[in-house]
């Protein structure tokens, strides 16, 4: 990745805020990718349709494959340092959305935890994490 300096705008617009949580929808069209970004906040993520997305993570050569169906959900722990910065690229043939509802406060974990999710990813597509 470029020298680019990552945001903590985690979607493409906020739905809703108050002290407790934070609500984005991230909208991507097929070959769009989203900003240099990085979760500071524990969060959930539920995908509204199939989609096919990579993500390029700051310092790692290896692109992650999601192939999430409908109702995809995923809950992150990040740490107290939060994630590295990464962006996400549709790699689909259609539009996806997901909502990002981040959990503002400070993580429930010192360190970044493997995401756990419901296991609904696209049959017969391949994912590598």
């Amino acid at each position: 990745m470029s020298d680019e300096q990552p945001t903590t705008n985690v979607g493409t617009d906020i739905l809703f805020e108050n002290d407790v949580v934070r609500v984005w929808r991230m909208r991507l069209a097929p070959g769009e990718s989203s900003e240099l970004h990085r979760h500071l906040h524990d969060h959930v993520f539920v995908y509204a349709n199939p989609s096919v997305m990579e993500a390029e993570v700051s310092g790692e050569d290896e692109r992650i494959r999601q192939p999430s169906d409908e109702g995809f959900t995923f809950y992150r722990e990040v740490g107290r340092d939060g994630l590295l910065p990464h962006r996400l690229t549709n790699v689909g043939t259609t539009e996806s959305t997901h909502y990002i509802v981040e959990l503002l406060g400070p993580s429930r974990s010192d360190e970044p935890q493997p995401p756990v999710h419901n296991g609904r990813l696209i049959p017969g597509h391949e994912t590598n994490w």
